[in-house]
């Protein structure tokens, strides 16, 4: 088991400032960017099984032309995959007709993320770069970009660097260490004069700035989530529609797109409607953006009222599962941490 750290504790002054300026920066925001390499290849599932019968893969649908700009290192840049007007849902609906019923969609993108989930638990380590935008506290936070190295095995552990923003600062955890604190070290000048702050990841700072706990941070983690919410979608059976958008490219991949809309609180509490991308060789969820509720929303078109309800935003770029990292990538010892 990993000692605990033998250095003496600096001043409260020092620990509170700190934490003063890591509430305003550490969990702040992702916007998806098109950017990086192909995923390992391996075998497309041709279908996938549901109980007694097959659920057939949905005709293809026609591609759209998609802004993507060469700037991999842009954080601006973003897909553009909104479908929001009664036109563009009734098209849809049109092109659906006669294939997959509501109920059988909503079924099929579980299966899709169900398969994802199985293929992503044969790797104990990746690396990926990693695009998040929250709401938090009624404001969208700001466009942020981190480099993510995930070992999903036991122990779980996650280290994070920020590539803008506060650029270089670190978010180390792992599951070895009794302490179950998360250490966070500030980028710039404060990294290299303050020490690393512990902070507990279920915590009420961290809550504060953050919609998730580190501790379910990754892809595979983002999938069980969407597989959740689809079980509970077909359990409910009714008061929502689950819609096939034409296939988009994101990444350099092709992916699946499925649009999820509810009629009210009632039937999804946090989501208004979800749009996600699924990557179309190996099921991967690799993009969820998702709208929560409007108080007043009767004098707003569907384009204001998705720009004031956005509240979740997350990408996955850059994904490299060809490497296996070393343990000293997730330790508090490493060097080049100086946690």
């Amino acid at each position: 088991m990993p000692r605990n750290s033998s250095r003496s504790r600096k001043p409260n002054l020092i620990a509170g400032t700190i934490l003063a300026v890591t509430a305003g920066v550490l969990y702040t925001s992702f916007d998806p960017i098109p950017a990086g390499e192909s995923l390992v290849p391996s075998p497309i599932h041709e279908s996938l099984t549901v109980d007694n019968f097959t659920v057939p893969i949905p005709p293809e649908a026609v591609n759209l032309s998609v802004a993507v700009s060469d700037d991999r290192e842009s954080p601006t840049t973003a897909v553009d995959i909104n479908v929001t007007t009664e036109a563009e849902a009734e098209t849809e609906a049109e092109t659906e007709a006669g294939t997959l019923s509501n109920i059988e969609l909503a079924e099929y993108s579980m299966l899709l993320l169900k398969d994802g989930a199985e293929y992503l638990q044969q790797f104990d380590t990746y690396s990926a770069v990693f695009h998040k935008q929250e709401r938090l506290g009624g404001d969208l936070s700001e466009v942020q970009t981190i480099d993510l190295k995930i070992r999903q095995k036991k122990p779980f552990a996650v280290y994070m660097k920020w590539r803008n923003g506060d650029r270089g600062r670190q978010l180390l955890y792992s599951d070895e260490y009794e302490d179950g604190d998360m250490v966070v070290k500030l980028g710039g000048f404060k990294g290299r004069i303050l020490p690393g702050l512990k902070l507990n990841p279920e915590g009420s700072r961290a809550k504060e700035n953050a919609r998730h706990s580190v501790t379910k941070a990754g892809i595979r983690m983002m999938a069980e989530k969407m597989i959740a919410h689809r079980k509970r979608d077909l359990a409910q059976g009714t008061g929502m529609k689950c819609t096939r958008l034409p296939n988009r490219e994101f990444d350099h991949q092709d992916c699946f797109c499925f649009l999820y809309e509810y009629e009210s609180p009632e039937i999804s509490k946090d989501y208004r409607k979800s749009i996600i991308l699924i990557e179309s060789t190996h099921h991967i969820p690799v993009m969820a953006r998702n709208y929560t509720w409007a108080a007043e929303a009767n004098d707003l078109s569907p384009e204001e009222l998705d720009v004031r309800t956005l509240i979740e935003n997350y990408s996955y770029t850059n994904i490299d599962f060809s490497k296996t990292l070393a343990s000293v990538e997730f330790s508090r010892e490493n060097p080049r941490y100086r946690m």
